[in-house]
């Protein structure tokens, strides 16, 4: 028995966003780490960086790597992959990654208690907010079946 089409059971809308939005904005942090990895630092930790101490330059470049592999199963893998199985458990595996990089975030504003504090977020928190959340809720949508054709939904 073969699985579903991804194109025929997973909205464009959900397709769209993960191999073309996200996967820009995930190159973009990419490029980020490895060429400016004081203002991606900044970025997250509400601190005016404008270096980084030079031994810590390959925690970024694995970092870098780390998101250069969601590029590669964004814009490569389920571009060209049409099963929804494959859909599946490549969110599935990013959404591990997600988890990391969201308590990540967390621990650069000073824990959890502080990060919910949205009312005191700046900018650059919202940024990263808004560039995050909707992937992360796509994904969840696609692992767990919503929004997702009926009939197809349950299947893995």
């Amino acid at each position: 028995m073969s699985s579903p089409k991804a194109t025929e059971t997973i909205p464009y809308l959900y397709r769209f966003l993960l191999t073309n939005v996200e996967s820009l904005f995930a190159l973009g942090g990419v490029l980020m780490c490895l060429l400016n990895p004081g203002f991606y630092l900044a970025g997250l930790t509400r601190e005016t960086l404008t270096a980084i101490q030079p031994s810590t330059q390959f925690i970024y470049t694995q970092l870098a790597g780390g998101w250069l592999v969601i590029v590669f199963i964004e814009a490569v893998v389920l571009r060209f992959v049409d099963d929804v199985r494959v859909w599946k458990l490549c969110c599935g595996a990013i959404l591990l990654s997600d988890m990391l990089y969201t308590h990540s975030v967390a621990q650069a504003v000073g824990g959890w208690a502080e990060w919910l504090k949205v009312w005191e977020w700046t900018g650059q928190d919202w940024g990263v907010t808004i560039t995050t959340w909707p992937f992360v809720l796509v994904r969840v949508a696609i692992v767990l079946g919503v929004g997702l054709k009926e009939g197809e939904r349950k299947r893995l």
